[in-house]
């Protein structure tokens, strides 16, 4: 694949996603939701626990980088499939 091609693709598929959140605009909120939960609920429980040693630092610290790395990586990974079935299909 020739580089123009994958930078036409990427925009293609970012016009894509933001008129579809332009016409649902509550996908934002339900995207932010499992963050949002790991990060409030579990991470709250989980630093009551003091089970994992985090080296000084907050466990909310310690876990906020895996998480948003979570979340990141999930979207590109159902951006790639929707990407592959629209290129798949005739």
């Amino acid at each position: 694949m020739s580089l123009r091609r994958y930078f036409s693709s990427v925009l293609t598929l970012t016009e894509f996603e933001l008129r579809k959140l332009k016409h649902d605009s509550s996908q934002v909120w339900l995207r932010s939701v499992q963050p949002a939960l790991w990060l409030v609920v579990f991470g709250e429980v989980f630093s009551k626990i003091r089970a994992i040693p985090t080296g000084g630092i907050s466990y909310l610290q310690f876990m906020t980088p895996g998480v948003l790395a979570q979340s990141v990586m999930f979207v590109a990974i159902f951006y790639g499939i929707t990407g592959l079935i629209s290129t798949s299909t005739p």
